[in-house]
């Protein structure tokens, strides 16, 4: 995964106010392509834990990808989307387990 470096990588535990899944992470990619690639890698990288994907959201141009696992989902973005959705805002309430610039 070393040549899918993302950066800004967030994990927040929700499980406080979500009964769907217990941690979000977010996650900032330099390239729509990149995004992608990520996580195709991050996709396999789980399969091997045993965690099988529920969902996968996000066109190769759109800038964005959801992946969503049991207690598990992660979002991908390009800088700008990050900004404009600022899902750490919107989960605001919960508790930043690891922030990795």
């Amino acid at each position: 995964m070393s040549d899918n470096l993302l950066s800004n990588v967030v994990v927040l535990d929700v499980s406080n106010q979500s009964s769907y899944f217990e941690y979000f992470i977010i996650a900032t990619g330099m390239t729509s392509k990149h995004l992608q690639s990520s996580g195709n890698s991050i996709n396999k990288y789980l399969k091997t834990l045993k965690l099988k994907i529920n969902h996968k959201e996000g066109l190769s141009n759109s800038g964005w990808v959801l992946l969503d696992y049991p207690g598990i989902v992660i979002h991908l973005f390009l800088e700008d989307q990050r900004n404009n959705y600022d899902l750490e805002g919107l989960w605001s309430k919960s508790s930043e387990i690891l922030r990795i610039l």
